[in-house]
């Protein structure tokens, strides 16, 4: 057709028109998971509009069309009448507050463009291996610390090795705070430098709860509801949350929500007399940054919360949909005691459990069960997002050290959490061509003989076992590494 004349404009017409409907076809299909997303959450009758404004609109917008396609059917005169159309419905719509926060990325969302934008390793500097350390089971159980802890940071300390700290606890703690009480901790043992050392500073911590702080900006002006103990809420105000409540408040606000609360409003004569209530919250998130200390309690409010913005006056609001985010995973973790006690794991399971009881009792589809259950949103070990904040944090450390990583090496007691997580990591590192990862098992923790390991590419005895392997490995790239130093100095 291109030799005969006169055809040559009609044959590239109708290629650009075909490349035209399939970029529409490849971006709507990139859309989708965002539009089922908002459709849920918006009357019926608002669908329509919400497709067209959102999708056919931005289609056209992105996309630029050739004036060789305006006699194509693609370019009819009805179509642009229906684009004008769905441009007014757009930009109506965008007006509406409902509206215009269903525009905004969604919290996993956030997260999954965080893991596939990994801070790169761009400085020029001799590579030498980084860790990332668990806390609880390797350097202490509970409130007590190993006498060893001290010995193994003065290690890489005296190598130039750089490390960090990811834990999945916090115990609602700052950052500053928790590495304040770590020093204090390794300095009772550390007799030879009577405790003028200095092992932990508040960059190198990664709590639980770390990501909330850059995760949850776009929730940092609004009411959200802190689940925790006492000192999450300082936690919450240090990361900028403007309005944050406690779980505890806003019960004392609702005594009657827990009838078995510290009102006690089910016990023999107990009757609680007061006016109408104030259901005027609008908690826009819920943040579990530590367990509840009351976890009849929790489960029982937190579901009112999540099937009503005001669940006094109405139980269940379809439309009403805010995520609860969870900072810890963990089913078990090591104390003083002699075996694994539940942690926030066990509680998220627990409310997951008897949200989803209570749905199904109510009569709610299994299609929307599934919908509210998927406003879970899950931070910490093993999560993507919780190693790509330790890796940066390390990537941080050795820059201020001045060399590079070679190789991060995870050094844990829990397989489900830290093996797993470095495992995981290791995959997405190899895919995206950055620096490997190793996952290291000690036996101070959760792992017992005979328990999976996960993948661990080692068992040590402790800490200080580990270190040592490791630092004799990678020998060669110490010694340039305090070669360059000489030189530098030089």
């Amino acid at each position: 057709q291109r030799d005969q004349p006169g055809l040559t404009n009609q044959t590239e017409a109708i290629e650009k028109q075909t490349i035209t409907k399939r970029s529409i076809m490849m971006y709507t299909r990139r859309q989708s998971t965002n539009m089922k997303e908002a459709k849920r959450k918006l009357p019926r009758k608002q669908h329509l509009a919400l497709e067209d404004g959102c999708t056919l609109s931005r289609v056209t917008s992105n996309l630029s069309v050739s004036s060789d396609t305006s006699d194509n059917e693609w370019s009819s005169s009805s179509t642009r009448e229906e684009i004008d159309s769905n441009e007014k419905s757009n930009k109506y719509f965008a007006e509406e507050s409902m509206f215009a926060d269903f525009k905004q990325m969604s919290l996993k969302d956030r997260i999954k463009d965080y893991c596939m934008n990994p801070v790169p390793q761009t400085f020029d500097k001799p590579a030498v291996p980084g860790f990332v350390f668990d806390i609880d089971g390797v350097f202490k159980n509970g409130g007590k610390y190993a006498p060893f802890g001290a010995k193994a940071l003065r290690l890489l300390q005296e190598a130039g090795i750089p490390y960090v700290f990811m834990t999945n606890g916090g115990g609602g703690r700052t950052e500053r705070q928790y590495a304040d009480v770590m020093n204090e901790k390794l300095c009772a043992f550390d007799a030879d430098e009577m405790g003028k050392r200095k092992y932990v500073k508040e960059v190198q911590m990664i709590l639980s709860y770390t990501p909330f702080a850059t995760h949850l900006e776009h929730f940092k002006n609004d009411p959200v509801l802190i689940v925790g103990c006492p000192r999450a809420m300082n936690a919450a105000k240090s990361y900028g949350f403007k309005k944050p409540m406690a779980i505890s408040e806003y019960t004392r606000r609702h005594a009657t929500m827990n009838p078995f609360g510290k009102a006690g409003c089910e016990k023999d004569n107990k009757v609680i007399i007061s006016g109408k209530e104030q259901w005027n919250e609008g908690i826009k998130a819920i943040l579990v940054f530590t367990d509840p200390g009351d976890f009849f309690e929790a489960i029982q409010v937190l579901t009112d919360i999540l099937l009503s913005s005001r669940p006094g006056e109405k139980e269940y609001e379809k439309y009403h949909r805010i995520p609860i985010v969870f900072s810890n995973p963990d089913l078990l973790w090591k104390t003083q005691y002699p075996h694994a006690r539940f942690g926030q794991g066990a509680f998220r399971l627990s409310l997951e459990a008897c949200y989803k009881a209570r749905m199904q009792a109510m009569g709610l589809s299994e299609r929307e069960i599934e919908q509210r259950l998927g406003d879970f949103v899950q931070f910490g070990k093993p999560e993507h997002a919780q190693f790509y904040h330790a890796r940066e944090a390390a990537l941080k450390t050795a820059k201020r050290l001045g060399c590079n990583i070679s190789h991060f090496y995870m050094v844990g007691d829990n397989p489900r959490s830290d093996i797993t997580g470095a495992v995981k990591m290791n995959k997405v590192s190899k895919s995206k061509k950055l620096k490997n990862w190793s996952g290291m098992l000690v036996k101070t923790g959760v792992w017992q003989e005979g328990d999976e390991t996960m993948g661990a590419k080692g068992i040590y005895a402790n800490v200080v076992d580990v270190i040592k392997a490791v630092l004799k490995k990678h020998a060669d790239e110490i010694h340039d590494l305090k070669k360059s130093t000489v030189h530098a100095e030089a």
